[in-house]
């Protein structure tokens, strides 16, 4: 597996070993999901340690590149393969192990700790070029969401409630395929939309208004995150001007997710371009954010990020503008990097629907 043997070529050498213990950097490296356990990678093994409970699934299910071990006591087995294999520096998470867990590990484990090696960096510089087949499952997880979506837009009608439609919106996801939601779905209305990160409620939709749904699901362990914002009958001059604006500062910022560029790049193409309209102060947050195994993940989309874009990189573009007690508008979808061209990994038209 690629993953594995580009964190082994970050290993020093054969005497150090990396001790992965958080559930995401675990599941990525394995592609099988557990709890109370660790991933061991040295310089030629990788080593996925589970209990009982996940001892079978984890030899049908996760990787042929690690060995499945089942333990009793976490630590009683690093330590064997600390032994077998001479192991004597292990490396571990600095941004995911608690104080606690750390003088719990050295207490209890025969190599010495490294807590500034470096490691959870190298691990989001992998993760954040996605294989093939993470980007498939990425896309399966939008197509989910958007099947779900164009249901749900049978129900959405004057009188309906923010919260029915979040609830109504779950089932979907579930019904089409998804493993869960990616979050806490955003499906607020009417002024509410001007809150970017708005929970849904007991607002009642009514003619008019601006309908904003800020969704996504789960699909092999992959998210998906999208938005859309919909009129609900009928669209005043003001909010088919806004929303205009929203949508050429998105497809600016998407004419910059070029190999290449950077991701100040695309935020500053769609932020330039809001601020130009005179609109720059309702528009507080970055452009976007990478997307996989995490809603957010590295590289952020901002002005004052430097990160070059890659192929391989998974962004969302998002851009908005938020006017309080008013109504805001926001337009967002995933966007693949390639050499070969970046393409949105979305088919729902973005263009102003009334619905």
């Amino acid at each position: 597996m690629i993953s594995i043997k580009k964190l082994q070529a970050f290993l020093p050498d054969a005497s150090t070993a990396a001790l992965i213990t958080s559930e995401i950097n675990a599941r990525y490296f394995t592609r099988f999901s557990f709890t109370d356990g660790a991933v061991l990678i040295t310089k030629d093994y990788a080593y996925l340690l589970c209990d009982f409970r996940y001892i079978e699934a984890a030899q049908k299910h996760a990787s042929p590149d690690v060995n499945v071990v089942q333990f009793r006591k976490l630590f009683d087995t690093v330590n064997d393969i600390i032994l077998q294999k001479n192991i004597k520096t292990l490396m571990i998470e600095e941004e995911s192990v608690t104080l606690a867990h750390l003088s719990s590990m050295r207490s209890k484990l025969n190599a010495e700790l490294l807590t500034d090696s470096g490691l959870s960096e190298r691990i989001r510089g992998i993760r954040v070029l996605k294989t093939a087949d993470e980007i498939a499952d990425i896309t399966e997880a939008q197509r989910i969401t958007e099947r779900a979506l164009t249901e749900l837009l049978n129900h959405v009608r004057p009188g309906v409630t923010e919260r029915e439609l979040s609830v109504e919106l779950e089932h979907l996801i579930h019904v089409c395929g998804g493993e869960r939601i990616a979050f806490e779905l955003i499906t607020i209305a009417g002024a509410n939309t001007s809150l970017p990160h708005g929970v849904p409620g007991d607002y009642a939709l009514r003619e008019g208004d601006f309908v904003t749904f800020d969704i996504g699901a789960v699909y092999n362990g992959y998210h998906s995150d999208m938005t859309r914002t919909y009129a609900l009958g009928h669209a005043t001059d003001r909010m088919r001007e806004i929303y205009d604006i929203v949508y050429q500062a998105h497809m600016r910022a998407a004419e910059k997710i070029v190999v290449g560029n950077t991701t100040g790049d695309v935020d500053i193409a769609a932020r330039e371009y809001i601020e130009a309209k005179g609109y720059g102060e309702y528009f507080g947050h970055s452009t976007g954010h990478g997307v996989g195994l995490e809603i957010h993940e590295d590289p952020r989309v901002y002005k004052t990020d430097a990160t070059v874009l890659q192929d391989g990189m998974v962004i969302t573009d998002e851009p908005g503008i938020y006017l309080p007690g008013e109504f805001g508008v926001r337009i967002e979808d995933m966007f693949a990097v390639s050499d070969s061209g970046s393409c949105s990994l979305a088919q729902l038209p973005k263009e102003l629907l009334i619905i």
